[in-house]
C-alpha cells in the first residue's frame, strides 16, 4: 500500500495503518499518521488534513524549534495541538554541530545514534504522555518532530511494538523516511543540496533505530515490558489503544 499522503508543505506524512499486529489483528488505516513538521502547510494541505479527519496534531519539537518554525495549530484549533517537547539536537543545534570545523560525517552519525539511546532513557514521561493521549485523546492523530524521523521514529517504534508489530516491519517503516523525506522545508540556511558530510542528519539509518532497540532489549524481552515497567503505562491504557486502533 502507498502510505505517503501527498502534501505541498510536508513530504514525510504517512499512514501507519495496515501493519500486521498481534494475534492476527491489523492497525486500522486512517487513524495514526506520522510526519515531518507541518509549519509550511498550504491551504490545500489543510483541506487534505480535514478530509483525513485529523483531530490531534502531536508535536515533539522543542520550544526553540517552535519559534523557528511555528506550528499552524494550537490548543483551541481544529485539529488540536498536543505539544510534547522533546529537547534533543534541534535544528539550531544540528546547524551548529554540522558547521563545526573539522567535524566528520561519522561524528555526526555517532551524535545522532546516541540520541536514540537517550529517547529510551531520558524521555520516558514524554513518550508515556504520547501513548496515554492515543488511548484517551481524540484520533485520528498525526505525530511529528522536525524531519519525522528521530523522535517520531522512536514514538512509532513504541506504538507499533506495543501493538505487536514485528521488529523487522518497524525498521522497514522507519526506513521509509529515506524514500519520502525531501529535506528541510524551513527557511533555515541549510545547504540547498544536502552535502555528503551532513547526510547522516537527514537519513534514517538502521544503526540509529537499532541503538534504541538494543537499549530496550538489553533489559527486556518485549517492548510491552519496557512500556509497562519504565513508562508506567497500565494494561488498561494498552487495551484502550488496542481497542481503538486495531481491527
Amino acid at each position: 500500500m502507498e502510505r505517503n499522503i501527498q502534501l505541498e508543505g510536508a513530504t514525510n506524512f504517512r499512514d501507519l495503518g495496515g501493519y500486521e499486529a498481534s494475534e492476527g489483528s491489523k492497525i486500522r488505516k486512517g487513524l495514526i499518521y506520522r510526519s515531518d513538521h507541518l509549519s509550511n502547510l498550504t491551504s490545500s494541505d489543510f483541506n487534505v488534513l480535514n478530509k483525513l479527519g485529523i483531530k490531534t496534531v502531536c508535536d515533539f519539537r522543542s520550544e526553540n524549534e517552535m519559534i523557528e518554525n511555528p506550528s499552524p495549530f494550537n490548543q483551541s484549533s481544529s485539529p488540536k495541538l498536543l505539544h510534547i517537547p522533546i529537547k534533543t539536537l534541534g535544528t539550531q543545534d544540528l546547524q551548529e554541530l554540522s558547521s563545526r570545523e573539522g567535524i566528520t560525517s561519522q561524528e555526526l552519525a555517532n551524535a545522532l545514534q546516541s540520541h536514540y539511546v537517550l529517547y529510551v532513557n531520558q524521555h520516558k514521561k514524554k513518550y508515556s504522555s504520547f501513548l496515554e493521549n492515543i488511548a484517551l485523546g481524540e484520533i485520528p492523530i498525526v505525530f511529528h518532530c522536525f524531519a519525522g524521523k528521530d523522535r517520531t521514529g522512536f514514538a512509532s517504534l513504541l506504538l507499533l511494538g506495543l501493538m505487536g508489530v514485528k521488529k523487522d516491519v518497524i525498521i522497514e517503516d522507519y526506513l521509509l523516511t529515506n524514500k519520502y523525506y525531501k529535506g528541510p522545508t524551513s527557511g533555515s540556511n541549510w545547504n540547498e543540496v544536502i552535502s555528503e558530510k551532513i547526510k547522516p542528519l537527514f537519513e534514517a539509518r538502521i544503526d540509529y533505530i537499532n541503538a534504541a532497540f538494543n537499549e530496550i532489549e538489553n533489559r527486556y524481552i518485549k517492548i510491552d515490558d519496557f512500556v509497562i515497567k519504565e513508562l508506567n503505562i497500565t494494561l488498561d491504557i494498552i487495551d484502550k489503544i488496542k481497542n481503538k486502533i486495531l481491527e
